[in-house]
């Protein structure tokens, strides 16, 4: 019996160990369910339909339209937002026959054509048409054929051949109404059903309660939009940031200690992401990226020859979020700003960051940190970890030197 203690030991602690790595293994799509990820019906770049009545002798019909994720690839709306205004009509022959043939603008019943009359197109780069949470507008002015009387009711009905991103928010003015109609469409439900005006609009019914939200929503939607991006570039983008706040987590046996760390790093790369978003600090990617795998690899190194947080510690993790920093702002280099609210969404970016952060703290927290009370959790959950984080910063720093 005495020798079959220790094989006994051996099998539960096998079997621990076992379980924490079942565990992490289900967390991992879960981590990536819990990111923002590529979808055709969120708030960020819905639809847009104007039907301005304002005029009822000349109505005009507005869409804002996220063009690269829908009707066109992103490569061909960057070649046309960046072409001259005869190449632009040409590339939005086909597009405004398609809006034609799929949606309708019926006026009592009847249907009304509509011509394209101007466009805007908007696309800072490529990459940015790609990502549904930096979304390029595009516009498109269109003119009815037709007047809308101020008794007339009007209803529009986007058919099951012309796909949008969806939502779709349609807001109808007319001069007979005061105030403008609003009617939220989606995939489901594609009609706004008749819409009136004046005394005959009193006695309809009033906007849904999704409707409502929705517009709510929207107001807010500018600053959604960065707080997304930035934990986009954590989850699922950043996985070199990913890496090193886990090599903090595997050092840090108690709260208090991986506050201490997390706080120090989130301070340092809060600095130079502003200073280099500002033009005050510039380092090439070439540069900053071998760096940023170095870090991963110190820091794993560090944990290896580390029983607790020494005070230089928390010195090397806040010059190593200086570096993490000047990554960070590389992203935002190939998104603009918006000038008027520049600061804004500067710091609702960042919000986002520490929005991803906290989020892989927690998935490793709900992995393994229930273990961290277990005798055999250094040696059989955080130094191989530590190990494995060690290999991947080493292999992405002599990757990316290679190409330098």
């Amino acid at each position: 019996m005495r020798n079959k203690l220790p094989l006994l030991a051996k099998t539960v602690d096998s079997g621990i160990t076992g379980k924490a790595v079942c565990r992490l293994l289900l967390w991992i799509p879960f981590a990536f369910f819990l990111a923002p990820a590529t979808s055709s019906a969120h708030l960020l770049n819905m639809t847009e339909i104007h039907l301005d009545a304002t005029w009822p002798d000349s109505v005009n019909l507005d869409i804002d339209i996220d063009l690269g994720q829908s009707l066109m690839t992103a490569e061909d709306y960057w070649i046309a937002a960046s072409s001259d205004s005869n190449k632009q009509a040409e590339a939005l022959r086909p597009i405004a026959s398609k809006i034609k043939s799929g949606l309708q603008v019926k006026v009592n019943g009847s249907v009304v054509g509509f011509e394209l009359d101007s466009w805007q197109l908007t696309a800072s780069s490529l990459q940015a048409i790609k990502n549904p949470f930096s979304p390029q507008m595009a516009e498109l002015f269109f003119k009815l054929k037709s007047p809308i009387p101020a008794d007339a009711s009007v209803e529009l009905l986007i058919n099951d051949q012309l796909e949008v991103p969806w939502p779709a928010l349609l807001r109808v003015d007319h001069a007979a109404s005061p105030l403008p109609a609003s009617r939220l469409l989606t995939e489901r439900e594609r009609s706004s059903r008749p819409i009136f005006f004046g005394e005959k609009a009193a006695a309809t019914e009033g906007e849904a309660l999704s409707t409502k939200a929705v517009l709510a929503v929207q107001a807010l939607a500018p600053g959604l939009e960065w707080i997304a991006l930035g934990f986009q570039h954590i989850i699922p983008r950043g996985l070199d940031h990913i890496v090193f706040v886990l090599g903090l987590f595997f050092l840090s046996i108690g709260l208090r200690q991986l506050i201490l760390q997390v706080s120090c790093f989130t301070l340092a790369h809060s600095l130079t992401l502003g200073l280099a978003t500002f033009g005050i600090v510039s380092v090439p990617a070439s540069i900053v990226e071998p760096l940023i795998a170095a870090s991963i690899v110190c820091i794993a190194l560090d944990n290896l020859h580390s029983e607790k947080i020494a005070r230089w510690r928390l010195v090397m993790v806040t010059l190593f979020g200086l570096l993490h920093g000047l990554g960070f702002a590389s992203v935002l280099s190939d998104l603009d700003l918006p000038p008027q609210d520049f600061l804004s969404s500067l710091l609702l970016f960042n919000l986002g960051v520490e929005a991803g952060q906290l989020t892989v703290l927690a998935i490793a927290f709900l992995a393994v940190g229930w273990m961290q009370r277990w005798a055999q959790y250094a040696k059989r959950v955080a130094r191989p970890a530590t190990i494995t984080i060690a290999g991947i910063g080493a292999y992405w720093f002599i990757k990316r030197v290679s190409v330098i």
